[in-house]
């Protein structure tokens, strides 16, 4: 099964879809590697609300320390 890559900013879980995996990691922003997981334990930590789907590219300081909001963007990056 597939695995899918979370990451932390200390404040919420989410992915970064449009990231590669080690791509998405950022220390100077405090975005680090949670862990890995297959596909249905990430969907179903989505339907739970403790898991953010984040899309988009660009300066990853705007996601940096906060938390993390569904339906909702943060410069270029959108939550779902």
């Amino acid at each position: 099964m597939k695995k899918v890559t979370i990451y932390t900013n200390g404040e919420s879980l989410f992915t970064l879809e449009n990231y590669d995996k080690t791509a998405g990691v950022c220390h100077v922003n405090g975005i680090t590697k949670h862990s890995e997981e297959d596909q249905i334990v990430v969907r179903a930590m989505h339907e739970k609300g403790q898991l953010h789907y984040v899309f988009g590219i660009g300066d990853r300081k705007e996601i940096a320390n906060e938390k993390l909001r569904r339906n909702k963007k943060y410069g270029n990056f959108e939550v779902c």
